[in-house]
This record gives C-alpha cells, structure tokens and sequence, in this order.
C-alpha cells in the first residue's frame, strides 16, 4: 500500500480508536436517559425516540452476554436461553403490554419481527453474500425442513384469525377462540421442544455445519466445515452474568415507556400506532442483530449461516415467545389472542410461502435477494 493511500486510513483507524470508548459510555447513558425521560413525563415522542436508541446497545450487549453464557454449556438450555433473552425486544415488548393492557402491541411487534427476518434481513443476506458471484448454494434438504416446519408454525399461529375470520355456521363465541389459541400455544411449546431433540439429538449432524463455502468454490478449493455460528467477541461467564442482568433489568424499563407512549407519538405524528409496532419498533430494537447477520455471512463466506440464522430467528420468535406470551397472559388474567386481520395474515402467509420457494431449491442470487427486500 502506498503511503499516499495508508495515512488516511491509520488517520481514520487513531480516530476510532480515540473515538470508540466515548460511544460506549454514550451507550451507557442513553438508556438511563430513557428513563428518566419516562419518570419524568416527557413528550411522548422525545420517550419513544430516547428509549427505542437505548435499546439497540442493550440488544447488542444482552446478545453477547448470553453467546458467553451458552459456551460450554448444556445445548437445550443454551438453546432456550437464546430464544428468550436472544429476543429480548420481541418478549420484552410483549409482557409489558400485557402488563399494560396493550395486547394488541406484542402482536404487531411479534408480526413485525416475522416480516422483517424472512423479507429485509433474508433478502439483505442473500443479495450482501451474492452480489459478487454468480449463484449461492446451501444446503437443501436443511432448508426445506426449516421452511415445511414454518408453514406448519404460521398455521396455528392463524388459527384465531381463521375462526374468526370464517366461522363454520355462526360467529365463533370469544371464549372458544381463546381456548383454541390457548391450546395452539402448548403445542407450539410441544412441537419446540421436539425440534430440539431432533435438532440437537437425533439429527444433530445435519444442523451441526455448514457444508459450503461460496469463495471455496470459487477457486476450485475445498469448502470448510465450521460451526453454523457467527462468532461473536467473548467475555468471561462472570462479567457476562452480571451484564446480562443490568442490561436486561435496564431493556425491560425501556421497553416498558415504549410501550406506554406509542399511541402518544402516533397522535402526534400522526402515525398508525399498528404501524410503529409493525416496523420502527422490531427494525430498531433488533438492528445490531440483524446486521450481525447480514455481514456475518459475507464475512465468514458463508450464506448457510444467515440463512440458518434468520430461520431459527423466526421459529423462536413464533414458536417460543409468541405462545409464552399467550400462557403468561393467561397466568395474568390477560388474555392475549394472536388475532391478525386479513391484510396482517395474507403477509405473513405470502412472506413463508415466497421465502420457502426463493430457498426451496438450494440455490439463489443476489437478484433473489433484491426481490426479497422489494416485498
């Protein structure tokens, strides 16, 4: 490299450095800004603004903290640990409006996180890892599992909505559709915990690597078989604990004026409050995850790995958290129905059955990944 084009580069790098430590503080501060903001009885947008900013460094750090905590230990627990904490704006968002009567919002939250895995963040993996090659491959018979087990997924998450929305002869009472919804959720737990036996038991090889490497192949190489994770820096279990508690403590406080001011900012801004949940609100709060993902798989050359990241994404988001909201609604005398309307179900329904058909085959390009973030 000539000197000409090193120095602004070593120039850049000093500046970071310098920089680096101020933005984690700022950080730091930010979400207990939120707070106060939220104590005090701010403007409604000033709250939503602060406490949504405060939640992407806490994602960031609650997801490192529980990556530590999960090395070296059991694979179920690690595993259960990563669809709670892991999606800790989605369960957050929704026992607080539980707590505040706002079931509604956990909804549009769980809905949003959906649409934006298998559209935005599936798309943005597929077009950032491709846009220099001319096919992707990955493992088929993997994804169509994934995919048929979705579908299967979206189908008792739509049941209320189907109920309802067709009734057999007359209206469908209340009460029968929250028993309904009720039982879908236990079977959802149910079904969770025998993927995990099937995923970490009988067929943990087929989840355990990723079998191609896009720039291998490229150059007649040999793909490398590595661990289906994006690594991610580590700290000690310790620090991780006690991090993983103040940053969780700090989300749900958060979480807590988000909810309670999001139909303050749609009247001032006019915004449908639906519309926050559906898309500012899981975009925001799960930003650092999803870039992690996006660049994670162009970095370590590995499109399987997003792919696979943004499934398990969706599936612990559907079949953990969205029906442990359902029971601890019920534990609570809140009752919570996953009720979409017919525009919320017809998305949800055309984004599985577009995404199992782009990855249905075991190859794509970066043009399919355009089209995905066009949806």
């Amino acid at each position: 490299m000539s000197p000409n084009r090193a120095s602004p580069m070593l120039y850049f790098n000093f500046i970071m450095a310098q920089v680096h430590p101020h933005l984690r503080l700022l950080s730091l501060l930010i979400p207990l800004i939120g707070i106060i903001a939220g104590a005090l009885n701010w403007n409604s947008v000033a709250i939503f603004t602060l406490n949504i900013v405060a939640v992407i460094p806490l994602g960031l750090w609650v997801n490192r903290s529980v990556d530590s905590l999960t090395v070296g230990g059991s694979r179920v627990v690690n595993e259960l640990l990563k669809s709670t904490l892991g999606n800790s704006v989605e369960l957050m968002i929704g026992i607080n409006a539980i707590a505040q009567k706002k079931s509604h919002i956990s909804q549009s939250v769980i809905l949003g996180s959906v649409l934006s895995n298998l559209l935005l963040v599936l798309g943005g993996t597929i077009f950032v890892s491709g846009y220099d090659q001319k096919r992707l491959r990955f493992d088929r018979t993997l994804t169509t599992i994934l995919s048929s087990l979705m579908m299967v997924v979206f189908i008792l998450l739509a049941l209320p909505t189907i109920m309802e929305v067709f009734p057999s002869a007359k209206a469908t009472p209340a009460d029968h559709i929250l028993l309904t919804q009720r039982i879908a959720a236990i079977i959802l737990v149910i079904l969770l915990l025998t993927f995990l036996i099937f995923r970490l038991g009988t067929h943990a090889a087929m989840f355990a690597s990723t079998p191609f490497s896009q720039r291998a192949q490229a150059h007649g190489g040999r793909s490398q078989i590595i661990e289906a994770q994006i690594p991610q820096p580590y700290i000690g279990k310790a620090s991780a604990s006690m991090i993983l508690a103040a940053a969780s403590a700090s989300a749900l406080a958060c979480t807590y004026y988000i909810v309670g001011c999001l139909g303050g900012v749609a009247s001032i801004t006019g915004m449908n409050q639906s519309f926050l949940a559906v898309t500012v609100v899981p975009l925001v709060g799960n930003s650092v995850k999803y870039r992690r993902i996006v660049m994670g798989s162009r970095t370590y050359n590995q499109i399987e790995l997003g792919i696979r990241a943004v499934v398990n994404n969706v599936l612990r988001v559907t079949m953990l958290i969205a029906p442990l909201l359902v029971l601890v609604g019920w534990g609570f005398d809140q009752p919570l129905i996953l009720r979409f309307d017919g525009f919320e179900a017809t998305m949800l329904l055309l984004s599985v059955v577009v995404m199992t058909y782009l990855i249905s085959d075991g190859r794509s390009n970066y043009f399919e990944g355009l089209m995905l973030i066009g949806t």
